[in-house]
C-alpha cells in the first residue's frame, strides 16, 4: 500500500486504475473529479444570463458542478496529501489539473501532475515516466476558449438569433458548400471479370436527382485498367471513426465518443479524442497480433508514425480483437472498437488498385442523352478497384445505386476539412447544431437557416475565421504571463479579442465594459463545513497510508512555489490567499 492519492476524471475509470495501479505496485486511494469541477450557471429559461465575465476578462461566473466532490477530494487530500493529478492528457485535462491544485493548495502546494493516456499497464508507465508538476501555462488554452466562446455568445445574446464560434461558421459552412446527404455510387463492368470498377460522388450541381436515377439505371459500358499503383491509408482520428461508425453502425457522434470512452476507461483502448493519424514506434508494436489477423501482407512498419506535435497517437484497440466478427452484431463499445481494429489493419498494409478511364463513361452517358456538363462531370471522377486480398467488412462488388447518407456523418465530414472544433467537441458542435432548426434532413438551409444566415455576422459565418480564432487559443505567449492583475487566460483572451476585426471587438468589449471587476470565487470553506463524504472504511484506509508502514512513492518533484500557484506580482492578492 503506497502513500499516494489519484486524481482522476471518469468515475469508470476508478476501478480499472485501481487494479492497474495494484499490479505495478503502487496500490493507490482513487478519488475522481466526475470531468469538470466548475461550470457556468445555466441559463433559465425566459429570463436574462447573469454576467460571468467583467470588463477585465476574468471568468469570476464559474460555480462548482458538484460541491460534495470538491468536498470529499478535500477530505481525502487532507488525510494523505501526496497527490497524483492524473486527469487525461489534454487541453481539458489541464484545465481540471490546474482546478484542483488551486482547490488543495493549502493542503498539498505541490501535486504531481500524471498526464494519463490509457488504463492498461503501459499507459500508466508511460503517464509516470512524464510526471512533472501542475502547470498553469497548460490550463492557459482551455481556459482561453472557454472565455472567447462565452464572449462571443453573449455579446451578440440579443439580436433574436444564436451566435457562436462554432456553430455560426458550421451555418456559414453549409451555406458555401451547400453539402448533401444524397450520394451516387456507379458500377461499370470490367473486361477481365473480375471486381467492377467503382465510382461515386455527392449528388449537387451538375447531377440533379433526376439525372441520377437515370445513370443508376443504365448499364454501364465494359472499362480497361490503365495503371495499377499502391497506396496506403492513415490510422483514423476520433472524428474519421465517428463518421465510419455512423455509416456502419448507425451511431452518433456522441454515441461513438461514448462507446469509445467507455473502451478506455476499461483499459480496452488507448485515448480516445485524438486527431493524430499516426502512432508511435511502441504503439505500432503492440498491433502486432491484430495485424497477424490481418494477412500476411500486414506490417507494423507501415503504419504511419505520429508527428512532433501531436500528444496522442491515434486510438487504437489494447488486447486481442477478432477481425473476422460482424461489428452490426456487437454492442457500440465492441463494434466500434472492431472498426477502429479494422482500420490499423487498413493502414498496415500496402493496397495494390487499379485506375481506368473515365471518358468512356462520359462519351456513353452522351449517347444516352444525358446533359453535357454532368456527362462531363462522372466522367471526371476517380473509377477504381482494388486488387488483392482485403481485409473482412470491406465491399468490392458493388452495384450502380443512389444512397442516403446521414446528415450528422456529413456535416462533421465537412466540419473536419475546414479545422472546426476539437476532438472533445466535435459531436456535441454537430450534433447541437442539427437541432436548431437552420437545415433540413438533406443539410439544405430552412427559411429559418436563411433568416439567421442573413443576420448572424459575416466574420464569423467563415469557418476558417474560427478555426484561426481556435489557433490563437492553443498559443501561450509568455507576455501573458507578465501581465499585472490578470491571469494568463485574461491577458490572453484579451489579447485576441483585441485582434479581431473592429465590429467584433467593439461589440465584446460593449458587452463586458459595464461589468466590474470581480475576483474569482474562492469555495474552499464552503465546501469544508459540507458533510463528509468518507465512509469509516475509507477512513481506515487513508490512516494506513500515512501510518508507519505505508510504502513512500514520493513525487520527486520540486516544489513550484511560486510559479504556483501565480508567477509573483502578476496576480491579485485576493486569488493567492490561502
Amino acid at each position: 500500500m503506497t502513500n499516494e492519492v489519484w486524481i482522476i476524471e471518469a468515475p469508470g475509470k476508478k476501478r480499472y486504475l485501481e487494479e492497474t495501479l495494484k499490479l505495478l505496485g503502487r496500490d493507490a486511494f482513487v478519488v475522481f473529479t466526475k470531468g469538470h469541477l466548475y461550470r457556468f450557471p445555466l441559463r433559465e429559461k425566459g429570463k436574462k444570463s447573469s454576467p460571468i465575465i467583467d470588463k477585465n476578462f476574468n471568468d469570476f461566473g464559474r460555480e462548482p458542478l458538484d460541491s460534495n466532490i470538491l468536498h470529499r477530494i478535500r477530505e481525502v487530500v487532507k488525510l494523505c496529501p501526496n497527490v497524483m493529478v492524473a486527469t487525461d492528457a489534454d487541453q481539458e485535462g489541464d484545465v481540471i489539473a490546474w482546478d484542483v491544485a488551486c482547490l488543495i493548495r493549502d493542503i498539498a502546494p505541490n501535486p504531481s501532475r500524471i498526464p494519463l493516456k490509457g488504463m492498461d499497464s503501459d499507459s500508466v508507465l508511460e503517464a509516470l515516466s512524464a510526471k512533472g508538476p501542475v502547470k498553469r501555462s497548460a490550463a492557459v488554452p482551455g481556459r482561453t476558449r472557454r472565455i472567447i466562446d462565452i464572449l462571443i455568445g453573449s455579446a451578440y445574446s440579443n439580436t433574436g438569433i444564436r451566435v457562436g464560434r462554432i456553430g455560426t461558421a458550421l451555418l456559414g459552412m453549409v451555406a458555401s458548400e451547400q453539402p448533401t446527404t444524397n450520394f451516387m455510387r456507379l458500377s461499370a463492368p470490367s473486361r477481365d471479370g473480375r471486381s467492377p470498377w467503382i465510382a461515386q460522388c455527392p449528388i449537387k450541381s451538375p447531377i440533379t436527382e433526376s439525372i441520377a436515377k437515370e445513370i443508376v439505371g443504365l448499364s454501364l459500358p465494359v472499362l480497361d485498367p490503365v495503371e495499377t499503383l499502391d497506396r496506403t491509408f492513415k490510422p483514423q482520428h476520433m472524428g474519421e471513426i465517428m463518421i465510419e461508425a455512423a455509416e456502419t453502425l448507425g451511431l452518433s457522434p456522441s454515441e461513438t465518443a461514448k462507446a469509445m470512452q467507455a473502451s478506455y476507461e476499461a483499459g480496452k483502448l488507448s485515448y480516445p479524442r485524438s486527431s493524430s493519424k499516426g502512432i508511435s514506434r511502441a504503439a505500432a508494436v503492440k498491433m502486432k497480433s491484430i495485424l497477424a489477423k490481418a494477412g500476411k501482407r500486414a506490417n507494423p512498419d507501415l503504419l504511419e508514425t505520429k508527428t512532433e506535435k501531436d500528444v496522442h497517437d491515434s486510438p487504437h484497440p489494447l488486447g486481442a480483437v477478432n477481425l473476422s466478427l460482424d461489428p452490426t452484431k456487437m454492442s457500440a463499445e465492441e463494434g466500434v472498437r472492431l472498426l477502429i481494429a479494422r482500420g490499423i489493419a487498413r493502414a498496415g498494409m500496402k493496397h495494390k488498385y487499379q485506375r481506368a478511364k473515365g471518358e468512356i463513361v462520359e462519351k456513353f452517358l452522351l449517347s444516352k442523352g444525358i446533359p453535357i456538363k454532368a456527362a462531363k462531370y462522372v466522367g471526371s471522377l476517380e473509377w477504381t478497384r482494388d486488387l488483392g486480398s482485403t481485409i473482412p467488412g470491406k465491399k468490392r462488388w458493388q452495384k450502380s445505386e443512389v444512397y442516403k447518407r446521414r446528415s450528422d456523418a456529413v456535416l462533421l465530414e465537412t466540419a473536419l476539412k475546414h479545422n472546426l472544433g476539437k476532438p472533445s467537441t466535435w459531436g456535441t458542435h454537430v450534433e447541437a447544431f442539427l437541432k436548431l432548426g437552420l437545415v433540413n434532413s438533406d443539410l439544405a438551409l430552412t427559411e429559418r437557416g436563411k433568416e439567421w444566415l442573413s443576420r448572424s455576422p459575416v466574420e464569423l459565418l467563415d469557418p476558417e475565421f474560427s478555426a484561426r480564432i481556435e489557433e490563437a487559443c492553443d498559443y501561450v505567449d509568455q507576455d501573458i504571463f507578465k501581465v499585472r492583475g490578470k491571469t494568463p487566460w485574461q491577458a490572453s483572451a484579451e489579447r485576441i479579442v483585441k485582434s479581431l476585426p473592429p465590429a467584433i471587438t467593439d461589440r465584446i468589449i460593449g458587452a463586458i465594459s459595464g461589468i466590474p471587476a470581480k475576483p474569482e470565487p474562492d469555495y474552499r470553506e464552503m465546501v469544508d463545513n459540507l458533510p463528509s463524504t468518507l465512509t469509516p472504511e475509507e477512513m481506515e484506509l487513508l490512516a494506513e497510508r500515512t501510518g508507519p508502514d505505508a510504502i513512500m512513492a514520493t513525487s520527486n518533484v520540486q516544489p513550484f512555489l511560486p510559479e504556483f500557484p501565480y508567477d509573483e506580482g502578476t496576480i491579485p492578492d485576493y486569488e493567492i490567499s490561502h
